[in-house]
């Protein structure tokens, strides 16, 4: 007997759990179906248990490739769903074929078998009697006689001798699944046991998550989302290599199966389902600093001076709790005595182009006159004796109460103190916790605390989003938790890393896992939020609320290499924010650090032109910024676990250095790519070793890319997009992309090419424009059939033209051979 994470964990009772399921233990999975009925949307089931009990099953068509599944013993339960943008779906086109021991679905894309034996089975022929599987269940998975490995799908009994729901699901050989929201495991969830449980992680190294959402994509061309925010595991080849099943610990199956067969495809039917993330404000997009925290309206005053006199770009400032002084937290009171005057602070860094965020959780500390109005007024979940269930958060201990975010009453109270601070000149919340809503709960409207655990942090979110939309014309928070459907409510962040390499690793597989559940904005805390992880070590006689404590934090040594490459992943991110224990602005590490912050820092402002057009792309698609390779090469087998290097957008190869010998090991995909740096042109389907110096992020161009740049700036929008930069690297035969701005019309560039000449469009112009191409030798440049000044450079040429005559060039070429 051992004690892990405050239980005791029993090896031998583990180990007996591990031996050939009991052949004669009650089953409860779907034998036959006896009966059916066509429905005008699909199709409802008469369906008998193993041990003869009967249940409905119903099968809805919601689009031609997507199909829901829904079954219940104690009676299908109808609600509103706050991870659904919609509950109610108008009837599809199918035709239903009939024979005595089998009913066909068909659509225009799929074709779905029901024999009587129950297996559901999707192909992906309409027509024929042939064609891909592209989903089936699993009946056969056996241990030895009438046992099972893993039991077909239906009922199992549950603690409480209710009924719960297992699916299982049949495995191909060499078959990858992703998705599950953000794990800080591998990519591909093969081989793994995961559930899905909001907790505060603790750090970034394992499956326990601050965000879950419950879609599975699989490499076979199906997604599949669970409609259910009950807790639930998935076992995906951890109990059998031929099926994986996931329980559910609730009476009801609520499945959408989407299929593609591209992952693109599945991503944009689930935000369909459960809503697209809107764009945020453009200026998050720049620079945020942060530490944890501040302790005065002196030091904040002194930071942004620096920052501006160093020259380093920044948007926003954060504020960690201490604005509110020591405690409590969360009063949502300024503590006037370390930041006098906030309103008047706040208004100083809006002329120094510097934006405020401030920390917040949705708990109130006992004991508090905000506590007591709540209390008074019912605005905290309770329990079934209708008193305040209490919850505990590292900060602020234990007899929190939590804001109800089901009661409208207690939304309006909460909102009305943010409103406050949103008036005095806050710009965003970073919306904090979330992830200890209390099991012992029934909400104001009536749902418990095991259906609202998971869902909580969505809702919490929700409220504070929504009064940013109201208040400044977009939404905005900083949140930490969350659950399907929360990328409505952008922006999250990866929680509470080590200042490790090896954790900066697990973020960058997170955000990958967390792109593939349709969530595109997302970041992290560059440099990483504790210490290393030998610092409880080194520093034993420290608790963990003294490691905030100036005194430790100044003393411990901080790791510069660790920083540098962690900023380099944080610009090629969708937002960058530093943010730790210790200071985190970038001259704190050293002059080499400064110097290498500052590359980085200037190009993401230029490349803000880039940034904000993919964030508008990601808005309308549901990809995510922070690609996987597979999503953009999904035909490429090698791609299918890659998940320490990632597509920034449509165009940029990433790949973080990870390790102190500065080596890097690349997978290219077909087609030629741009070494950023050099110029270089290579071709891929191959791996590549790179020699990567600390200045150095491994970084590449898709050939035939346009990469908009604007000028460098101290803060987003400072300046006009003037002169606009132009980089066309290794021109195909055509390429377009459109310039998104927040509040400026579109700006559209165009190519075209021939054997002989390549024609660049760029309109409206706002300004000068300087068009460069690389990976193409050109003699000559024209406007308008007349001759301009055309310059070289190693592997392109450029041009400089004024806008303001409009831009329309034609480049006589010579094609370069450098791949």
């Amino acid at each position: 007997m051992i004690v892990f994470m405050n239980k005791q964990i029993d090896w031998k009772a583990i180990a007996a759990s591990l031996d050939v399921r009991d052949v004669h233990a009650p089953r409860y999975f779907i034998r036959q179906w006896l009966s059916y009925q066509e429905t005008p949307n699909g199709i409802l089931f008469s369906c008998e248990l193993a041990n003869g009990d009967l249940i409905e099953y119903f099968v809805d068509v919601i689009q031609p490739d997507v199909i829901r599944l829904r079954m219940n013993p104690y009676g299908l339960r109808e609600s509103p769903s706050d991870m659904l943008v919609q509950t109610l779906f108008p009837p599809e086109k199918f035709v239903l074929r009939e024979s005595e021991d089998c009913v066909t679905l068909v659509t225009d894309r799929l074709r779905v078998e029901f024999p009587r034996t129950w297996q559901i089975t999707a192909y992906d022929d309409p027509c024929s009697g042939q064609g891909k599987v592209l989903f089936s269940e699993r009946t056969d998975d056996r241990a030895y006689g009438p046992g099972f490995e893993v039991p077909p799908s239906g009922c199992e009994c549950g603690e409480n001798g209710l009924y719960c729901i297992r699916e299982s699901i049949a495995v191909r050989p060499g078959e990858s699944f992703y998705g599950l929201g953000e794990k800080f495991t591998s990519l591909d969830k093969w081989n793994q046991e995961i559930p899905l449980w909001a907790v505060d992680s603790g750090n970034v190294s394992s499956y326990r998550s601050y965000k879950n959402v419950p879609l599975l994509l699989s490499s076979s061309g199906y997604g599949l989302f669970v409609h259910s925010s009950y807790p639930m595991l998935f076992r995906i080849g951890s109990e059998s290599s031929v099926t994986y099943s996931i329980h559910i610990n609730d009476s009801q199956l609520d499945i959408f199966l989407i299929f593609g067969p591209a992952y693109k495809h599945i991503l944009k039917r689930y935000c369909e389902l459960t809503g697209y993330a809107p764009v945020p404000p453009k200026w998050s997009f720049g620079f945020w600093i942060s530490r944890a925290g501040y302790r005065s309206r002196e030091e904040v005053e002194q930071v942004i001076k620096e920052m501006r006199e160093r020259g380093f770009p920044c948007d926003v400032l954060h504020l960690d709790p201490w604005w509110m002084g020591d405690g409590p937290w969360c009063s949502y009171q300024w503590d006037e005595t370390h930041f006098p005057n906030p309103k008047e602070m706040m208004q100083w860094m809006r002329d120094q182009g510097i934006r405020t965020s401030l920390w917040i959780h949705p708990y109130v500390p006992k004991g508090t006159p905000l506590y007591l109005e709540a209390e008074q007024n019912g605005y905290f979940i309770r329990n079934e004796a209708g008193e305040v269930s209490p919850v505990m958060e590292a900060f602020s201990g234990e007899n929190l109460g939590a804001v109800d975010f089901t009661n409208p009453a207690a939304v309006a109270w909460w909102q009305s103190k943010l409103e406050l601070l949103h008036d005095m000149g806050v710009a965003v919340f970073k919306t904090d916790f979330g992830e200890q809503a209390p099991l012992d709960a029934v909400y104001f409207d009536g749902r418990t605390g095991m259906e609202m655990h998971n869902l909580y942090p969505q809702v919490y979110n929700r409220a504070a989003f929504e009064l940013s939309k109201r208040k400044l014309g977009r939404g905005l928070v900083w949140g930490r938790s969350a659950y399907a459907g929360s990328q409505r409510y952008p922006v999250q962040w990866g929680g509470d890393s080590y200042s490790t390499l090896d954790q900066l690793s697990c973020q960058v597989r997170a955000l990958l896992g967390y792109g593939l559940s349709g969530v595109p904005f997302c970041s992290h805390d560059v440099g990483g939020f504790d210490y290393s992880p030998h610092f409880f070590d080194d520093t034993y006689h420290v608790d963990f609320k003294e490691s905030y404590n100036d005194s430790v934090k100044d003393t411990y040594p901080k790791d510069a290499e660790v920083y540098l490459r962690w900023m380099q992943v944080g610009v090629f991110s969708s937002h960058v924010r530093a943010h730790g224990k210790q200071a985190r602005e970038p001259w704190t590490f050293g002059e080499e650090a400064e110097i290498i912050s500052m590359k980085y820092l200037k190009l993401r402002y230029r490349l803000l032109p880039y940034i904000y057009s993919q964030a508008v792309k990601s808005s309308q698609t549901g990809l995510p910024m922070v690609r996987p390779m597979l999503l953009e090469f999904q035909d490429d087998p090698t791609t299918q676990r890659l998940d320490l290097q990632y597509m920034f957008g449509d165009s940029f190869l990433v790949a973080p250095v990870f390790t102190r010998d500065h080596k890097v090991n690349v997978y290219l995909p077909q087609g030629v790519w741009v070494d950023f740096w050099t110029k270089d042109l290579i071709s891929g389907g191959k791996w590549v070793n790179v020699d990567a110096p600390l200045d150095t992020l491994p970084l590449w161009v898709r050939g035939g890319s346009i990469i908009p740049y604007g000028p460098e700036m101290d803060f987003v929008n400072q300046k006009d997009l003037n002169p606009l930069t132009i980089e066309i690297y290794d021109p195909q035969n055509s390429g377009n992309i459109m310039i998104q701005d927040e509040d400026r019309n579109a700006i559209q560039v165009a190519y075209q090419r021939t054997d002989s000449q390549i024609n660049v469009t760029v309109s409206p112009t706002p300004g000068e424009v300087i068009l460069k191409l690389f990976g193409i030798e050109a003699v000559k440049a024209t406007l308008a059939s007349l001759p301009i000044v055309l310059s070289t450079s190693h592997n392109g040429c450029h041009v400089s033209l004024d806008g303001s005559k409009g831009v329309k060039v034609t480049f006589d070429l010579e094609r370069m051979n450098n791949a």
